[in-house]
């Protein structure tokens, strides 16, 4: 289904602008986006948004194109190869503390 997309004329922190969704709750105020056009897919959008930032992004909110789709299976496949144990020593809450810290 196509949709109206627009890219936000400030980059966000990583220097890259978000190409967002109508509707999107993240979409910048009228005066501080640039309408891109209606596209099918957000993919088409990002495309038409490099013509004018070289940079541009899908947002990770409501472009679920570009979400990673498949890090709990890669996380699987980790344990299954014992790159990570099943089952952690210690404390848990060290280690729940530890993985906030990373994420």
């Amino acid at each position: 289904m196509a949709a109206k997309y627009y890219v936000a004329v400030r980059p966000r922190i990583n220097e890259n602008h978000a190409v967002h969704k109508e509707g999107c709750p993240f979409l910048a105020d009228e005066e501080e986006r640039i309408f891109l056009g209606v596209f099918a897919s957000n993919h088409d959008a990002v495309k038409e948004s490099r013509r004018h930032f070289f940079s541009s992004e899908g947002c990770l909110f409501c472009s679920k194109e570009q979400k990673p789709h498949n890090v709990k299976t890669m996380t699987n496949e980790l344990v299954e190869k014992e790159l990570i144990p099943a089952e952690l020593e210690g404390s848990s809450l060290f280690y729940e503390g530890l993985i906030y810290c990373v994420n």
